[in-house]
C-alpha cells in the first residue's frame, strides 16, 4: 500500500486506462495522469479518382503503337494500316485522350497515368469525386486522412500549449505533391488509392477554409520498477502517439518542462512512490 500522505493525481475518467496499463504489464506503476486539450489543423480535401475497365482489342492496338512506333503514329497511319474509317479510329484516340491515357497531341502518345493502367490491361473508367478530411496534427508528427469532419466541440481540458511549446512543422496539406497525397491515403487505411487494383488517386484539391479543430489528449506518468524507470506517455484514446511521447520525455529529461506544473506530480511524490514500490518489491 502507498502511504495515505501520498495521493496519486489521476482523472476519474483515465482510471479504467490505468487500471489496464497496471495489470497488463508487471512491474508499471502510473503515478499521475491527466487529460489535455490541443489543437489540430482540419481541411476538406476532394479527391479524383479513376478505376479501370478492360481496354478492347483497339484501344490496345492504338495504345501499344503509341508506345512501340517510333516515330509515333497520327490517327490516320493507324487508320491506314487497320483499314478502317479514320473517323473511327479518331473517335476512339478522343476517347482515350479524353481519359488522360494518351497525351493531347498530333501525334499519339501514352501519358504516364495511361502506362500505368495499360500495364494492368485496362483503360481507365470516367473519374469521380470523393471528399474527406485531411488532420494536421503537429503534438502526433503526421498528416492523416479520414471520411468524417471532427467534432466541432470545446474542450475543458486544460490547454497543452500552455504548458508545451508545439512546434508547426509539418507542411502546408496545400503544398503537398499528389504521390504525398497517394502515401497518406494507403498509411489512413483509406481504399481509395490502391494500385494493385488499378485503382488511383490522380488529383487532389484543398477546398473550403482551414478549420482549428480541439482535441482531447492523455498524459500518463509510469514507473517502471522492472528498470526502476519513470516513462512519461501521451495517449489519443487508447493510441499511443510514439513522435508526442518521444517529444515530452526529450522535453522532460532537458527540464524544459515540469511534471509538478503539468499534473501536479511533485519530485518528493515520485521519491516516496519509488521507495514505497521498491520496499515491497
Amino acid at each position: 500500500m502507498f502511504p495515505v500522505s501520498v495521493i496519486k493525481p489521476i482523472d476519474e475518467n483515465l482510471k479504467y486506462i490505468v487500471e489496464k496499463i497496471e495489470t497488463e504489464t508487471s512491474g508499471l506503476t502510473v503515478l499521475a495522469a491527466r487529460q489535455f486539450g490541443y489543437t489540430v489543423i482540419q481541411n476538406s480535401l476532394e479527391l479524383t479518382i479513376k478505376e479501370p475497365r478492360k481496354f478492347n482489342v483497339l484501344e490496345e492496338f492504338i495504345i501499344r503503337a503509341a508506345m512501340e512506333f517510333n516515330p509515333p503514329p497520327t490517327a490516320n497511319d493507324l487508320a491506314s494500316i487497320l483499314g478502317l474509317d479514320s473517323v473511327f479510329v479518331k473517335s476512339t484516340i478522343a476517347n482515350l485522350q479524353s481519359l488522360q491515357t494518351l497525351a493531347d497531341t498530333p501525334q499519339i502518345t501514352v501519358t504516364a497515368e495511361g502506362s500505368l493502367f495499360y500495364a494492368q490491361g485496362s483503360v481507365p473508367k470516367p473519374p469521380y469525386s470523393v471528399s474527406i478530411y485531411a488532420i494536421t496534427d503537429n503534438l502526433a508528427g503526421k498528416i492523416t486522412f479520414q471520411y468524417e469532419s471532427l467534432e466541432d466541440v470545446v474542450i475543458k481540458q486544460p490547454d497543452l500549449a500552455e504548458f508545451v511549446n508545439i512546434e508547426a512543422k509539418i507542411p502546408a496539406i496545400s503544398s503537398l505533391q499528389l504521390a504525398d497525397i497517394q502515401e497518406i491515403i494507403q498509411s489512413s487505411n483509406l481504399p481509395l488509392h490502391v494500385p494493385a487494383e488499378g485503382k488511383f488517386v490522380t488529383d487532389s484539391k484543398v477546398k473550403g477554409i482551414t478549420q482549428t479543430m480541439d482535441k482531447n489528449i492523455s498524459l500518463f506518468v509510469i514507473y517502471d520498477g522492472n528498470q526502476d524507470k519513470l516513462n512519461i506517455q501521451i495517449r489519443s484514446g487508447k493510441e499511443i502517439l510514439e513522435v508526442a511521447t518521444q517529444k515530452i520525455e526529450e522535453l522532460y529529461n532537458s527540464e524544459k518542462i515540469s511534471l509538478e506544473e503539468l499534473c501536479q506530480l511533485s519530485q518528493e511524490t515520485i521519491n516516496l512512490q519509488r521507495e514505497e514500490i521498491i520496499n515491497q518489491n
